[in-house]
């Protein structure tokens, strides 16, 4: 059976035989509690493993590099088994998060306040404050809050002798660990309010690569130093359909950058778990769910990770003598030309559908083929406890490329399938307000400089040469998405960048 058959054939089979063992075991354990979930449960998996070994996996790709993090955004319908998943999720990653303390001994959140504060005291007045990075690896999951409590703030108080300081007093989303949203609808991202007002901005910077220097979100307050959120945590939401999705995923930069599955369960599956509900009333069923078993089994996997990312300091190609995140993979020699073929199934995929539609999911693709390359380390990294031979641990090869293709294709799909339910029944006023596809797909294709700007005059040329329409019926246009963009003046010369990016 060659390479083909074997991915024509995955939808036919069970995703257990596909997938790696540790994977589909916690998988087919999450299904006991919300049935017919079985891609986004191996999600939840793959984002706690992502996040434990984000220290020791680096992605080299040609001149930079990406972390190991996977960003996962769940969009389904009410009462379709989301929560009873995450009543799974959420207690393992609690205990692994105390195994990943405990063993590298980092400290708490309230020893570093307490440290910070401290080496603060003997400061001069003109010395800016030290803001020490949190250690502890833990899960943020507020329902309310505002941008201080989100990314932090600057508190100032008298010290012993009398002096004016300022305490960076971290927010919740600093640190390791999980940014878990039970309700995302409320978070900002689909409708911004006053009080999270910056919330696309700020996620959007969490998911930019560990390995540069673009993902410490800042931001200066009226009064007191600048602050800075270092968080390094994996996103985790779940939601109902807001019914504004297909605007937020248009405009919103965070669903190109996390893996987003958005699905409408059929009225006959919804039928299916409210007669298992009517079904539990009164019977009496023990519940033992195996965490510490997956935790213990998802640590293990950090162990062995650790072990051979410190192993790379004898890598040949190490020249530095330290350990080296991106030398804890290799690539087995069928890797790039098994993710190339999953790159031409990627456009059959976007090709199925035309229009605006097609323009829209053709944006996601970029990004997207960078998540199936990191989703098919994870699993690369997920089989480590079941190699004994040390040597032939962490090769990831074009099996691990189509157990990835496996889940992109169906949150791919998923996407494509919402967007032609959504946007079918828009009017073409409002359509063309959320998304023109000609402006949207020009202004991908061109260069923008290091802020991320483009000129306007030349995106409106580029239109006209394009469409062949009157240059006011292309300015006409533009007017109608305008609000979508951003924009500077330098001169007499208008720029403009893409909100969200």
């Amino acid at each position: 059976m060659n390479e083909d058959e074997i991915y024509e054939e995955e939808e036919t089979e069970v995703i257990g035989e596909k997938l790696p063992t540790l994977v589909s075991e916690w998988m087919k354990e999450a299904l006991k509690y919300s049935k017919y979930n079985d891609v986004p449960a191996a999600l939840t998996c793959l984002v706690l493993l992502g996040q434990a070994v984000k220290d020791f996996v680096h992605i080299p790709r040609g001149k930079g590099s990406d972390d190991s993090r996977l960003h996962f955004v769940w969009i389904q319908n009410s009462g379709t088994g989301k929560t009873a998943i995450m009543d799974f999720v959420l207690p393992v990653s609690n205990i692994l998060w105390a195994k990943i303390n405990n063993s590298q001994k980092l400290l708490p959140r309230e020893e570093i306040a307490r440290i910070q504060r401290e080496s603060n005291q003997g400061l001069g007045d003109d010395e800016v404050p030290i803001s020490i990075p949190l250690q502890q690896y833990d899960n943020f999951d507020i329902v309310e809050y505002t941008d201080a409590a989100l990314i932090g703030y600057q508190e100032q108080y008298i010290d012993d002798d009398g002096n004016n300081r300022w305490n960076h007093i971290k927010g919740e989303l600093d640190g390791h660990g999980l940014a878990r949203w039970d309700e995302f609808s409320n978070s900002g991202i689909f409708k911004q309010t006053q009080h999270k007002e910056g919330i696309v901005t700020y996620l959007n910077t969490l998911c930019n690569s560990l390995c540069g220097s673009s993902w410490v979100i800042t931001k200066k307050l009226k009064e007191g130093p600048k602050v800075e959120c270092r968080s390094q945590r994996s996103i985790l939401a779940t939601t109902f359909p807001p019914s504004n999705l297909d605007k937020a995923i248009v405009e919103t930069g965070l669903f190109q950058r996390a893996l987003v599955l958005v699905k409408h369960v059929p009225e006959d599956i919804q039928r299916s778990i409210r007669e298992t509900i009517v079904a539990n009333f009164g019977v009496i069923e023990e519940s033992n769910m195996p965490v510490e078993r997956f935790a213990n089994a998802l640590f293990k996997v950090y162990e062995l990770t650790k072990k051979q990312y410190e192993g790379t300091v004898n890598h040949p190609n190490n020249k530095t003598g330290k350990p080296d995140a991106n030398l804890t993979i290799r690539f087995a020699p069928e890797f790039n030309d098994t993710l190339l073929m999953r790159l031409t199934d990627m456009d059959s995929w976007s090709d199925s559908v035309v229009g605006d539609i097609r323009d829209i999911v053709k944006n996601f693709q970029t990004r997207w083929l960078g998540l199936l390359g990191k989703i098919a380390i994870l699993c690369c990294v997920a089989e480590a406890n079941s190699i004994r031979d040390d040597e032939k641990r962490f090769i990831v090869n074009g099996r691990n490329v189509n157990q990835a293709a496996f889940i992109v294709r169906n949150c791919y799909k998923s996407l494509i399938e919402w967007l032609e339910m959504s946007l079918k029944s828009a009017n073409k006023d409002e359509l063309k307000h959320r998304a023109n596809g000609a402006f949207l797909k020009q202004y991908q294709e061109m260069e923008k400089d290091e802020e991320g700007f483009i000129s306007k005059s030349d995106l409106l040329l580029r239109i006209m040469q394009r469409t062949g329409k009157k240059k006011s019926q292309v300015y006409n246009d533009f007017d109608k998405i305008k609000n979508n963009f951003s924009m500077k003046k330098k001169g007499r010369q208008t720029f403009i960048k893409l909100k969200g990016e």
